[in-house]
């Protein structure tokens, strides 16, 4: 198949800058979403500061346990419930509810931050590894670049549950590509 074929650095590559696109269109409108959302700038700075609080407890654990049981796992879970995260802010009726999709998301976010940096080290060579990391974020930062610029038309067409879905759907499939990654 023509994924095997590409090595993993390719295959993660192509799987960060599509979730970096998906992520691109949903992150600023996320953003007023929340605040539209939780109504006050109190509500708005706690429901921030539970995602940012989950997502640094998370992180050493998620760094820690990937040691012994692998990178592959907790990024094809995280990505999976991140796009089911963002799913479910489409559905939430209360600030409780809120407060629960933040932590997940926190936890999410933890497990992605830490295994992209993780993996692009155990897949790199050190004779090429900053430019190989340098070419990675340039062209996921990019993706995520397009992406915004394009989303506003989408949300000041179709409103933000539009987004939300179509973020959701493209972390899925960025999610799936991760299947084709081999560990040592």
């Amino acid at each position: 198949m023509v994924f095997e074929k590409l090595g993993n650095y390719k295959i993660f590559l192509l799987s960060n800058s599509t979730l970096s696109f998906a992520l691109g269109l949903f992150m600023p409108f996320w953003i007023i979403f929340l605040q539209d959302f939780g109504g006050s700038i109190q509500q708005f700075g706690f429901s921030i500061g539970l995602m940012v609080l989950a997502q640094s407890v998370t992180s050493y654990f998620a760094g820690k346990y990937s040691d012994k049981l692998g990178r592959k796992m907790f990024l094809i879970f995280g990505g999976f419930m991140l796009a089911l995260v963002i799913f479910a802010y489409t559905l939430i009726t209360s600030m409780a509810h809120l407060y629960l999709l933040q932590v997940a998301n926190g936890i999410t976010s933890a497990m992605l931050t830490t295994m992209e940096v993780t993996f692009l080290g155990d897949i790199t060579r050190k004779v090429t590894r900053g430019a190989d990391i340098g070419k990675y974020h340039a062209i996921v930062g990019i993706m995520a670049a397009l992406a915004m610029m394009g989303g506003g038309y989408v949300v000041g067409q179709a409103g933000y549950k539009l987004i939300f879905y179509i973020t959701a759907s493209i972390i899925f499939v960025s999610t799936f590509l991760l299947f084709f990654i081999k560990e040592k």
